[in-house]
């Protein structure tokens, strides 16, 4: 397995960091040109690949402020940029194809043209192929065809540019690295011929294959990204189900937590948000009234406000990868099972709002992908839907079960921190045959229900004639199911695990 490898530089004086300025505004403005060509759909869908056009500028004498080897670079960099621009209209166009009511012929026809880049740059620009290995009619390719020109187009907007010089692409003959003083430097290509810029960086580790050169222009410093082997375990523990929090990154279905710093530092970045938004929007008003030129030259601040927010969500992923390797070191897991964490809820309040907006889930997700892979577990996720409100206990559900942090059954009494509960129901749902990670809340509610009156019934042979409605208020069935329920409440929870 491999993955991208971040190393930083030591810092460098004014005269070594704009001529790397200027190296990355000329790489840019060569990259959008080649980009620009290549966003024409009519000669991507001719181009094999970007040594098409490379060839053709070769043989017709192609002068470029770039060193000859960087202009070919830029190129097949601006090749790839507009490739997985149209990988990603592919993705999004096949859900699609799955759900339209065509007959197989044209299901075939629409995901052939998906397949590849080039044909779909063919079916935009109105040069649709047509394939040789199976026979379509045209009464059949031109729904199929003005379908997928027409919903491409929409979802992907506009084409794509490069729109900021930060970055050159490097492969292995651009550069090398050496070490002096103790001190590891590396010596990359520059605009002039024969002149090398050398940049010191921290730490010391080989480099090697294809490189970026990333100017972060906020620190003024100099970062290298590189791919790297991994070399991967393969841990032989239980499951372990991790319920993401606000206070705290993870809590699992033991009660331990994992990143308990979490919480101080989205609660101070949410009282920093609300202030700074206040006085934002009075300059906002000042600026409709009085229309001063100097809030608008300063931009309202903008510019200071994306520095830190950047700033806060490094500071977020180093405190969700902490945890998640906590998780691994301590619990050495042979699954990790988690909520569906793409989904999205609408919160009580403006602070619970501003708190969950900085809960960053893809970070979280990302994270928890990439140590599955490098740790050797297996992460699932499952259908989060009334884990907080269902008593492990006993199973009724309600939304009255948990009052904030705090959970106790309106039925049978059971109390515990609400996190925990959540991933003991997260633990209990994998593998669960009846509950999905899809399967709608409702139906989830259904199933939870049906579960916790046929246990009822079972459990209260004196009762189980009796109708009874999981939603009305606890009454004598709450002393009822304590007097039947012998068992201590962590046996009983035990119990209800060991059925999946």
């Amino acid at each position: 397995m491999q993955r991208t490898v971040r190393r930083t530089s030591l810092p460098v004086n004014k005269q070594k960091w704009n001529e790397l300025n200027r190296l990355a505004e000329q790489y840019a403005e060569e990259k959008n040109i080649h980009v620009r060509v290549f966003n024409s759909g009519r000669y991507f869908s001719v181009c094999r690949s970007d040594r098409t056009r490379r060839d053709n500028l070769v043989k017709t004498g192609y002068v470029s402020h770039l060193q000859a080897r960087m202009w070919k670079t830029a190129l097949k960099d601006g090749y790839e940029t507009v490739v997985k621009y149209h990988a990603g209209q592919a993705v999004s166009l096949r859900q699609k194809v799955g759900r339209k009511d065509w007959t197989d012929n044209q299901k075939r026809y629409a995901y052939w043209l998906s397949y590849t880049s080039s044909r779909i740059a063919g079916f935009l620009s109105g040069n649709a192929p047509v394939p040789e290995h199976f026979r379509t009619e045209y009464q059949e390719r031109k729904p199929v065809i003005n379908y997928l020109r027409r919903h491409a187009r929409q979802e992907n907007g506009k084409k794509p540019s490069v729109k900021s010089a930060r970055s050159v692409c490097l492969d292995s003959d651009m550069y090398s690295v050496f070490v002096h003083n103790g001190v590891q430097y590396i010596r990359i290509m520059g605009l002039i011929k024969g002149k090398r810029i050398v940049i010191p960086l921290t730490g010391s580790t080989p480099i090697k294959g294809n490189i970026r050169i990333v100017l972060d222009k906020d620190r003024q410093r100099i970062e290298v990204h590189y791919t790297a082997e991994i070399k991967t375990k393969k841990l032989m523990g239980k499951p372990c189900a991790l319920d993401a929090g606000i206070t705290e990154v993870f809590t699992d279905e033991s009660g331990n937590r994992y990143g308990t710093e979490f919480g101080k530092v989205t609660g101070n970045a949410s009282e920093s948000l609300k202030v700074k938004g206040r006085h934002r929007n009075r300059l906002h008003q000042i600026y409709k009234k009085k229309k001063n030129k100097n809030i608008k030259k300063f931009n309202l601040g903008r510019k200071k406000q994306k520095t830190e927010k950047k700033k806060l969500r490094s500071e977020f992923a180093r405190q969700i990868n902490t945890a998640t390797n906590s998780v691994a070191r301590k619990r050495k897991p042979a699954a990790v099972i988690t909520e569906r964490l793409d989904i999205r809820g609408k919160a009580k309040s403006k602070k619970m709002s501003r708190l969950v907006s900085m809960w960053t889930r893809t970070i979280l997700n990302d994270r928890m992908e990439f140590k599955a892979l490098a740790e050797g577990f297996c992460h699932k996720q499952v259908n989060p839907a009334y884990t907080s409100q269902t008593c492990p206990f006993c199973g009724y559900v309600h939304k009255n079960n948990r009052k904030g942090d705090m959970f106790q059954c309106l039925k049978c009494g059971h109390a515990d921190v609400s996190d925990r509960i959540a991933a003991i129901n997260l633990l209990a749902r994998y593998n669960d045959p009846e509950i999905t990670l899809y399967t709608p809340k409702e139906q989830v509610k259904s199933v939870l229900d049906r579960r916790f009156i046929a246990g009822w019934k079972a459990g209260n042979s004196d009762c189980s004639g009796q109708d009874f409605n999981p939603a009305a208020k606890p009454g004598k069935e709450r002393n009822c199911r304590r007097q039947l329920n012998k068992n201590s409440g962590h046996e009983h929870i035990q119990l209800h695990l060991n059925m999946f």
